[in-house]
């Protein structure tokens, strides 16, 4: 035992005895193999939207389940995790679809370490334009046509007024026709490993 400049007393704690409480942790902890397969279980704690989002981006998530291999609690309901957007499309105004695809990039274990994760991935495509297109415009080419036979009363009229009305169907399908949507936070996922993870517990 040794006298602290300050007056108080401080321990010196042999080498020998240092080696010895590092090799007692060492011995205590063990390698636990999360295997590809191994389903998890987590939600969204940021909402995502094909009109805004980018590849890339990276979304904060939590664990909804524990992942527990073999009796040991690997990580904990409540860990935070994060998910990466893979791939996102938004909307066109006449065609395309939006769509969205992303998988988790990381979990935090219950060592408070955190890892990388290769898993399942997430895809959905939103809803289609051809049919609501279809529609608009066909509604608006056969409105022209009858206000063009209304008014001219013969053949020409009419398909004057038909292509006018389609004109303005396109034009309401371009106006009306984007189809994004959103992945609320709170959503809810299931996602597997695709391969496995080491974890020092």
């Amino acid at each position: 035992m040794e006298i602290a400049e300050d007056g108080g007393m401080k321990m010196k704690i042999p080498i020998a005895t240092a080696l010895a409480i590092l090799l007692a942790v060492a011995a205590n902890a063990r390698t636990i193999v999360i295997p590809a397969g191994t389903p998890v279980h987590f939600k969204l704690r940021q909402s995502i939207s094909t009109a805004s989002g980018r590849p890339g981006t990276t979304v904060p998530a939590e664990l909804t389940a524990p992942i527990v291999i073999n009796g040991t609690t690997v990580a904990r309901t409540g860990a935070r995790a994060v998910v990466q957007i893979s791939s996102v499309e938004a909307s066109g105004r006449i065609g395309g679809s939006a769509s969205l695809n992303f998988s988790l990039h990381s979990i935090t274990l219950a060592n408070g370490n955190t890892v990388g994760v290769h898993t399942s991935h997430y895809a959905r495509e939103g809803k289609a334009h051809a049919k609501h297109n279809a529609t608009v415009i066909t509604g608006g080419a056969i409105i022209g046509a009858l206000a063009g036979q209304a008014l001219g009363g013969n053949r020409d009229a009419t398909a004057k007024g038909a292509a006018i009305g389609a004109g303005v169907g396109i034009a309401g399908a371009a106006a009306t026709g984007k189809f994004d949507f959103t992945v609320t936070s709170g959503s809810r996922f299931r996602l597997v490993l695709r391969s496995a993870v080491r974890a020092t517990i």
